[in-house]
């Protein structure tokens, strides 16, 4: 599947996509049960960076917590070479793969940080994004510490994230949030849920 047909893709980005899917392929860690190339290259990049590409989306800092495989975290960095994008992993064996992959790829502007975000202080971050890690009201819980009032966080979600909006409620009224969904039908099926506080814009 042609990429360009959805977001635009230059040579050197594809070059480091494939490479991407190769480590992962050869990765003993099993961070993805993707196999096809298309599919990996629609669910991870193309998911992790189509939110940025319908707002135009520019944050100078970028917190992805519990990165895992690197996604959406990598993808953020690729597509916005500008950011300094920090990849959070709990788990080692995970870091190592990440810092692997961000030193064959050449991400300059990525770090990666074995921690727990909640054990947290800094960095404090403009932008910060979760894909399948907690529920809504959680992650906010865990990135008080990395984030500031002028702070967005972008949840990578499903169907169902009316039950956890409900659930965040109490959290959203105490902290002045508030939230918009994005829902996309294709390439793929997503619902990106986007939070900050009242007072500043998206």
């Amino acid at each position: 599947m042609d990429l360009n047909n959805w977001i635009p893709v230059d040579s050197t980005i594809e070059d480091k996509l494939h490479l991407i899917y190769e480590k992962h392929m050869d990765s003993v860690h099993n961070l993805t049960s993707i196999k096809d190339k298309d599919e990996f290259f629609i669910k991870h990049y193309l998911d992790s960076i189509y939110i940025f590409r319908m707002y135009g989306f520019k944050f100078e800092t970028v917190m992805d917590v519990g990165s895992g495989g690197g996604f959406p975290g990598v993808a953020i960095a690729l597509f916005n070479p500008e950011s300094t994008v920090y990849l959070v992993e709990s788990i080692r064996k995970k870091c190592d793969f990440l810092e692997e992959l961000v030193n064959d790829v050449q991400l300059g502007n990525v770090e990666v940080i074995n921690s727990r975000v909640e054990d947290l202080s800094e960095p404090v971050c403009d932008l910060i994004v979760s894909r399948g890690v907690g529920k809504i009201k959680n992650v906010i819980k865990w990135t008080m510490n990395v984030s500031r009032e002028t702070s967005c966080w972008l949840f990578y979600k499903g169907e169902n994230v009316f039950e956890e909006i409900k659930d965040a409620d109490k959290i959203f009224k105490k902290k002045k949030m508030r939230f918009e969904n994005v829902r996309v039908e294709k390439p793929f099926k997503r619902t990106y849920t986007i939070i900050n506080y009242i007072q500043y814009n998206f």
